[in-house]
């Protein structure tokens, strides 16, 4: 049986057409009518505003966002007056140099072996930056900002900062992408239909295996304190095969870097309370830095009276680093996320406490990147603990008592190396080892009130499980890469991944051949395909054993399918078309509620089933666009068609969080004062299934219908950013914002809570909609120093 195509997809296009073509309009007027005066003044603009202008001059200008980075700024007027001119005098002075790119292209790279360009840059942390390498071959990598589209660019601090996100949640701007599916109540993403545990999340070149705080309580915040993040950059497929052991995206986190002045900031929101300070010694050869947050949740939820508990959470990072002879450099970083949380749902009918402790302990000797050659080693521990003791009794569903302690440790050394060979081939290899060990103690006991008639669900009233395990085994990488321009305006990358894991019984090696072609068609013109497979093991951290697993599965595969047009339209508009298949197979067992995930324990619940799928199927086409060249004024659209299907035997079943249209918009005015975003997220409803009472002797069973065959109500939200920026000096500055999430307070579907109710008659099944957040202010300031 052939999977099944992406539904309606000509014809969504078509219903389309008429309301893009009114878009388009309406900004090719708005560039018209908005566009600022043509100024020869550059002093004290950043480089990047300054780049965007003369590319509004005609120059086509390709630069990687290692280069080029937030906070760069002009210090004096440029004496030239042709473009050409002006960009080599512009950006000399930060160490970059102007060389010829494919059809007709400006490359900028390093001029010289420098670490730091310019005092108040962000760091270089992802690959090494060479003429070729400045070239992104991968379809499928996204800058997230509401200024022009470019896939060689990343989020920004100013971009983080400017979106309207709630709990000033870096990785909540994820959503904001096109193919993303994202609940209210998580900061987890869905990317392009897969699992959210398929998603590398890196920071500073380190996997984190635990990125969220309130990890099993929906996940609520990530552990990444915004005023940390430097760059956002996100793969959401087809990442080139310096990225392993996930099969689905890879979003990755680049760290800011101190300065050679002492410099810092201080945040304080409804959420968050943090502090930054770093600097240098050693006549600047050495730097530092520290970060230091603490949630805010606890005492929002205390002042406003609420029931749902006192989470409590906080998160420590720590850098230094030494500049040695011949270009090395020495790293060394702590990363610390703690816990401390009492939750309930709002009838406190369900109880939970639970301690966690994360800890990322990392060593890096690195060469400097702009050489021809080069390389770097990194030693890392992370550590993790977790107590959950919970005691959920939900009246007409079931009652229970839990206890998880777990721990884990992962000792691991990773070594990567660059060659040019050439200026038109570029070499990259890697490898890894991992040594992983954990304890699993983990008891529950289960009284169920209900069952439910359908596949993979539970079928006693009454459960216990017990299990103690003690696993331990290593894992095993390497790589090769090749990237190679053989014709002018054409850039090859084809890449080659082992892996191999000891943690399930047989273990099992995998090949992950990854293949990718732009080709720059003319100066606004590019198009990329690609194609890859990608595998995916189950981490020591992974089983999930209040689920009754004791067992390690071997590696899932998925092979991704990708191609994307790239056109700049007008000097401010953009636009990209992607399509994108991505095939599943060997997928492990997982597990859901069928109805309401958002319970304190879900494990616990009479829903909860066990999806043994034999393979999935994701594809799509999104739309973007993007309005504004560095003026003050930026928009962006996007809409994304799309459909992600599991085949459990014979049937082919959407997953939960199946969204066919996803519309996503937003708008911001950056002024020398004022900044002010607007932001809109619509999709198609979340799957649903349709249940309903079967009998009520011997015992009350409901029966449901095809999972995931009926949908809830369209989601819609509105959120706003107000800031107001006040100078004191040329280094103090203050910046007090409001932000409002569901600014209209609409009331949209989440999901669905059930019980059998027996108060006033005979007995039944009351079945709810469960709504998403409501209207969610909050207000705070942020003084950099």
């Amino acid at each position: 049986m052939n999977p099944p195509r992406v539904p309606s997809i000509a014809a969504g296009v078509d219903r389309l057409t008429r309301w893009r073509r009114f878009v388009l309009g309406w900004l090719l007027a708005a560039a018209a009518a908005n566009a600022p005066a043509e100024s020869s003044q550059y002093a004290g603009l950043e480089l990047e505003q300054a780049l965007e202008r003369l590319e509004a001059q005609g120059l086509a200008i390709i630069y990687s966002s290692d280069l080029v980075k937030h906070g760069m700024r002009i210090a004096a007027e440029p004496a030239g007056r042709d473009p050409r001119t002006l960009l080599a005098e512009i950006v000399g002075p930060f160490g970059i140099a102007v060389t010829a790119g494919p059809g007709g292209t400006l490359l900028l790279v390093r001029a010289e072996a420098t670490r730091r360009p310019a005092p108040s840059s962000t760091p270089a942390l992802g690959n090494p930056t060479r003429d070729l390498d400045e070239i992104i071959v991968s379809a499928s990598r996204y800058r997230l900002s509401v200024g022009p589209l470019a896939s060689t660019a990343e989020l920004t601090a100013a971009d983080i900062a400017l979106l309207p996100e709630l709990g000033d949640d870096p990785l909540r701007a994820v959503a904001r992408l096109p193919g993303v599916a994202h609940q209210d109540f998580t900061s987890k993403s869905n990317i392009r239909g897969g699992v959210d545990d398929e998603t590398l999340v890196s920071f500073d070149g380190l996997r984190l295996y635990n990125a969220f705080h309130l990890k099993d309580f929906q996940s609520l915040f990530s552990s990444i304190d915004p005023g940390l993040v430097g760059g956002l950059t996100v793969y959401t497929a087809g990442f080139p095969v310096t990225y392993g052991d996930r099969m689905g995206s890879v979003i990755e986190i680049t760290p800011v870097e101190p300065g050679e002045e002492l410099q810092g900031q201080l945040a304080a929101s409804f959420f968050n309370l943090s502090g930054l300070v770093g600097g240098s010694f050693d006549s600047a050869a050495g730097h530092w830095l520290a970060s230091a947050r603490r949630g805010n949740l606890d005492l929002v939820l205390d002042v406003s009276d609420s029931n749902l508990g006192e989470p409590k959470y906080s998160d420590l990072y720590a850098h230094v680093d030494y500049q040695l002879a011949h270009g090395l450099l020495v790293e060394g970083n702590v990363l610390t996320f703690k816990d401390d949380l009492r939750v309930s749902d709002r009838d406190e009918e369900e109880v939970a406490t639970a301690e966690y402790r994360d800890e990322y302990l990392w060593l890096r000797l690195g060469h400097d990147r702009s050489a021809a050659a080069g390389g770097r080693v990194q030693l890392h521990t992370p550590d993790s603990a977790t107590i959950v003791p919970g005691v959920p009794t939900s009246p007409g569903v079931g009652s229970g008592t839990l206890k998880d302690r777990s721990s884990f440790t992962i000792d691991s050394l990773q070594a990567d190396a660059w060659r040019s060979l050439g200026p038109a081939t570029v070499l990259e290899a890697g490898a890894e080892w991992r040594r992983a060990s954990g304890r699993y103690d983990y008891q529950d006991e289960a009284r169920f009130e209900v069952l439910f008639l359908t596949p993979g669900a539970p079928t006693d009233t009454i459960r216990a499980r017990a299990v103690s395990l003690r696993p331990e085994g290593e894992q095993y990488a390497a790589y090769l890469n090749a990237r190679l321009e053989p014709w002018p305006g054409v850039t090859g990358e084809a890449g080659l991944r082992w892996d191999r894991e000891t943690l399930s019984d047989d273990g099992s090696d995998s090949l992950s051949p990854r293949l990718g072609v732009l080709w720059q068609a003319s100066a606004h013109t590019r198009l990329r395909v690609g194609w890859g497979r990608h595998f995916q093991a189950q981490a020591i951290d992974e089983l999930p054993v209040s689920d009754g697993e004791s067992e390690f599965s071997p590696s899932q595969r998925a092979e991704h399918w990708i191609a994307s047009v790239e056109q700049r339209l007008t000097v401010d508009l953009d636009l990209r078309v992607e399509a994108y298949r991505k095939n599943y197979q060997r997928l492990r067992p997982r597990f859901e509620n069928l109805l309401n995930p958002l319970v304190v324990l879900p494990e616990l619940k009479p829903d909860r089933i066990r999806i043994e799928p034999d393979s999935a199927i994701a594809e799509g086409v999104e739309f973007s666009i993007n309005y504004g060249s560095g003026g003050p004024r930026t928009a962006w659209l996007s809409y994304s068609l799309s459909h992600v299907e599991d085949r459990v035997a014979s049937d082919w079943i959407n997953r939960g969080w199946d969204q066919t249209h996803f519309i996503s918009a937003g708008a911001a005015h950056r002024g020398p004062r004022w900044e002010v975003s607007l932001a809109v997220a619509w999709h198609s409803g979340w799957p649903t299934t349709a249940v309903e009472l079967e009998t009520l002797e011997p015992f009350p069973l409901v029966a449901a219908g095809p999972r995931n065959d009926e949908r809830l109500g369209t989601y819609a939200r509105f959120d706003a950013r107000l800031a107001r920026r006040f100078s004191f000096d040329s280094r103090q500055q203050l910046t007090v914002f409001l932000e409002i999430s569901n600014l209209t307070n609409r009331s949209n579907d989440c999901c669905v809570e059930y019980q059998i109710e027996s108060e006033d008659g005979p007995a039944f099944l009351d079945v709810a909609t469960v709504k998403s957040l409501s209207l969610v202010p909050s207000l705070g300031f942020v003084w950099e120093f």
